[in-house]
């Protein structure tokens, strides 16, 4: 496409990167908390743990897609974008952010799955990242959609990585047998995991 295409998926390097590193340390507070009441056999708070998990993870990548969405300009006027790759730049960060949710909750069913023992996510993120490259040619090439393109085919790959992923969690999880029925959202088990994910995001 060019080197101005390049420059402006560049520009969005560093605040892509920084959501990565919230969903990353996110996801960290989730998984050892998880795997610590699997390892106890506590399957009744190991279910209320995974739906905290799930919960609190979709209402902040809504919360942080609304705020990306809203405040991509902004955002890269204040990182002095050249006015060269601005719109390309602008265009591929808000479909990015439009992904949000989805890179927020494939973090966390990777966690999920991790705390599990399940090896199964691997098959999802490998199917997600050769989907992605795919779409990546398919949009540039075919379709000469340019930096657009790239980002649809980011929010694309994970948004499917990231439905089937949870499809094939709830089927798991019926199998799991618990002596009473879950509860579905714990505030002590969502500061547990808090006091975890917060340092591992400070870390990322």
């Amino acid at each position: 496409v060019g080197a101005q295409a390049l420059a402006a998926v560049g520009a969005s390097t560093a605040i892509v990167f920084l959501f990565v590193a919230v969903a990353t340390g996110s996801s960290i507070g989730y998984s050892v908390v998880i795997s610590q009441l699997f390892g106890a056999k506590d399957q009744d708070r190991m279910m209320t743990a995974i739906y905290t998990a799930l919960i609190s993870t979709f209402v902040l990548g809504l919360i942080l897609m609304i705020i990306g969405v809203a405040g991509t300009g902004g955002i890269l006027v204040l990182m002095r974008t050249p006015a060269d790759i601005y719109r390309d730049a602008a265009n591929y960060l808000r479909i990015y952010m439009f992904g949000l949710v989805f890179l927020f909750m494939y973090n966390t069913l990777n966690a999920v799955y991790n705390a599990l023992g399940a090896s199964k996510i691997l098959y999802f993120l490998a199917g997600s990242s050769i989907l992605n490259i795919v779409l990546d040619l398919y949009f540039v090439i075919r379709l000469q959609m340019g930096v657009t393109g790239v980002a649809w085919a980011t929010l694309i790959a994970q948004g499917l990585a990231a439905v089937i992923s949870f499809i094939n969690l709830l089927f798991r999880l019926k199998k799991i047998e618990t002596e009473k029925k879950p509860v579905l959202f714990d505030r002590k088990i969502l500061v547990q995991m808090g006091r975890i994910a917060v340092p591992s995001m400070v870390q990322q």
